[in-house]
């Protein structure tokens, strides 16, 4: 009965490997049709750790490699503060930067989750002259403790983790493989820099999509070669992979990965330096300028000196009135009413079918500078504008407030004229 049990498995076995189904690769018998181990390939390394062996695929750049139109070493030279404010964490100015991890996952799925395994972990770093990418890749999904105990051994030397969008996915994702292999992730605590949040920041004025590859060819001047493969196909790539023993498309992913990390440098550098000294590069544009003041407004950089640069761009006709408008409320909270006058002056002229300069004019006029003359002439102005729009509850109340306005205005006008009657 033993022995027909054990027909019958290694039957099911043999048909199962005739359909292409295999649970990995390790043991799959050599084929010169279909097996094309990685190895042979990329260049790697067999690593050996009390958890099994593990692959990982290696490179090294010199650190005045130009990734797109910068060189690499130009993250080194970022002040950590500049890094610590684009993060919003405060540990980030007291780390080294040359001490900073860079990390890009890829996955079995795009949804996270437990059933999700990072097959493939990207570590870019600076070492001496040069940048290194390791990328330890699971032949095998059974290698995961290997890989997991080289990760455990090689992060805590690190003083810092840049990703994109490793906040929402990456690292929680890392994170979950530890826990279920009852291990504390070496990357939690660990002072972060997201640099998706900050691109959104400073480009969603400028770009429909804030997309890594979609910053690389508008941003970076990143070009990638055929050799790469989009994301959402990656998954797919790594099943046929372990179905077929195939690793001539898992190169592709590993090329794909290794531009993901080295924009991540480039991205950071140029997010960095374009938030400490935007003013200096005139190619920079309007539009990024009008981000960066709103966010120097937050953090107490030099908002009125880029709301001015960015006025004198070719700006779009919304983005230039609203660059104006920002402008002349940024002076008006100093409480430096003649120039805020200059400046809501211009919007009054640039936006036709406004009212908020008029209003802001007369407010200004009325409380602070005592025209009461030009206070009225400025709600008057408001007030046929606000009369042309289309009929609803936004105009109505408009011309509601400006009508109590007037009413004021002439009240304080006509008492006016009757305290100067002899």
């Amino acid at each position: 009965m033993a022995g027909s049990d054990l027909e019958r498995r290694e039957s099911l076995r043999q048909r199962l490997r005739r359909m292409g189904v295999v649970k990995g690769v390790r043991n799959l018998p050599p084929s010169p049709r279909r097996h094309v181990a990685i190895e042979s390939l990329v260049e790697g390394t067999f690593y050996d750790t009390p958890r099994g062996r593990c692959f990982v695929a290696e490179a090294s750049f010199p650190a005045d490699h130009r990734h797109g139109d910068r060189p690499l070493r130009d993250f080194l030279a970022l002040p950590p503060a500049v890094a610590a404010t684009l993060a919003g964490d405060p540990a980030l100015a007291q780390a080294d930067l040359s001490q900073t991890l860079f990390l890009d996952t890829e996955t079995t799925g795009l949804s996270g989750g437990t059933g999700t395994m990072a097959f493939l972990v990207g570590l870019g770093f600076f070492e001496g002259e040069h940048f290194r990418l390791l990328q330890p890749f699971l032949r095998d999904p059974g290698d995961e403790p290997a890989l997991l105990h080289l990760l455990d051994e090689r992060l805590p030397r690190f003083q810092a983790l840049v990703t994109f969008n490793g906040r929402g996915f990456d690292v929680p994702i890392l994170e979950t493989r530890f826990i279920l292999d009852r291990r504390r992730c070496p990357l939690t605590g660990l002072p972060h820099l997201d640099l998706l949040a900050p691109s959104r920041r400073l480009w969603r004025l400028r770009l429909p999509s804030c997309a890594l590859g979609t910053l690389e060819r508008e941003v970076l001047g990143v070009q990638r070669d055929q050799a790469d493969v989009p994301s959402g196909v990656i998954p797919l790539i790594y099943r046929d992979y372990l179905r077929t023993g195939d690793a001539r498309d898992i190169a592709r992913v590993l090329y794909h990965n290794q531009m993901d990390i080295l924009s991540m440098v480039t991205l950071a550098a140029r997010l960095g330096w374009g938030f400490a000294a935007p003013c200096d590069d005139p190619s920079r544009d309007g539009a990024e300028l009008l981000a960066l003041a709103a966010w120097y407004r937050e953090t107490g950089g030099e908002a009125e000196r880029a709301l001015r640069t960015a006025l004198t761009t070719a700006l779009p006709p919304d983005l230039r009135r609203r660059g104006l408008q920002e402008l002349a409320l940024l002076l008006k909270q100093e409480g430096r009413w003649a120039e805020a006058v200059e400046w809501w002056q211009q919007l009054a002229l640039e936006d036709a079918a406004g009212i908020e300069a008029a209003v802001e004019l007369a407010k200004t006029f009325e409380w602070h500078i005592s025209r009461q003359g030009l206070a009225l002439g400025w709600t008057r102005l408001a007030l046929a504008r606000a009369a042309c729009w289309p009929a609803g509850m936004v105009r109505e109340r408009a011309l509601a407030d400006l009508h109590h306005r007037l009413e004021r205005l002439e009240g304080k006008a006509g008492a006016s004229l009757l305290g100067a009657v002899p």
